[in-house]
């Protein structure tokens, strides 16, 4: 049970996540908004919440798991489990979105996949930073980024800390939007390894090629990596000044 709650979740936050980048991506017009992808991105994760949160604890996300089982007692037989759920959830909520939206990539770069520029579609699944942000940037955005949202985790549900416990699904989602309002822009957003890997090895078999991996000096690393550091800095300075 644990396992399908991770999946069905971790599926729901791509693809509601990966859908309103697309909505952003393919429409028309000078309308588009990091606001309506940050505020987007905290409602899908409390969907995700919500659904998966009383069977499995909704870590949807790997960064979450890990340093769930190095500070806060969670087992490390389930790690591997929940990795997998998480992984396997990511790449089939890709997967749907493409099914559902195929004929509008393909009206929009005329069936040409294309990862990046005018015409570029890959970014609809994976984080693609702008081409001007450094590495160092990125990684540096993507730490600090999952810190506080580890922060917010640990914290909020802390037996001592009502009324926030009572309502930690929410405080998660507003934690989301702030952090991603705040520093999303930087690093394309991922906090979350299976959010951007998932997507991105998607995307490479489904037209795009593995290019997704080593463009941009090979970004795709730092969503890989550094949102595991940073959630394991966010639960050490919880359990060293915060519990």
């Amino acid at each position: 049970r644990e396992f399908l709650a991770e999946f069905i979740g971790t599926m729901i936050l791509i693809l509601l996540t990966c859908g309103i980048s697309a909505e952003e991506t393919l429409q028309i017009g000078p309308h588009k908004s990091w606001l309506t992808s940050s505020l987007g991105s905290g409602l899908a994760v409390l969907v995700a919440v919500c659904v998966s949160g009383h069977v499995s604890g909704a870590h949807i996300n790997p960064a979450v798991t890990i340093t769930f089982c190095l500070f806060s007692g969670f087992p490390v037989r389930k790690v591997p489990i929940y990795l997998a759920a998480q992984f396997m959830g990511a790449f089939t909520g890709a997967a749907l979105l493409y099914t559902i939206i195929e004929p509008a990539i393909t009206q929009f770069d005329h069936g040409q996949r294309h990862i990046l520029g005018e015409l570029g579609t890959a970014g609809i699944f994976g984080t693609y930073p702008p081409l001007y942000v450094g590495i160092a940037s990125a990684v540096a955005s993507e730490i600090i980024g999952t810190a506080l949202l580890l922060l917010v985790i640990m914290t909020s549900g802390h037996p001592n800390n009502l009324p926030f416990r009572t309502a930690q699904g929410i405080m998660i989602a507003v934690g989301v939007m702030t952090i991603c309002l705040g520093l999303g822009y930087t690093s394309g957003f991922s906090l979350n390894p299976a959010r951007d890997l998932g997507p991105r090895l998607f995307t490479a078999v489904a037209g795009w090629g593995f290019e997704v991996f080593s463009v941009h000096h090979f970004y795709a690393f730092v969503p890989m990596l550094a949102p595991i550091f940073g959630a394991v800095l966010g639960g050490f300075i919880y359990t060293i000044f915060i519990d």
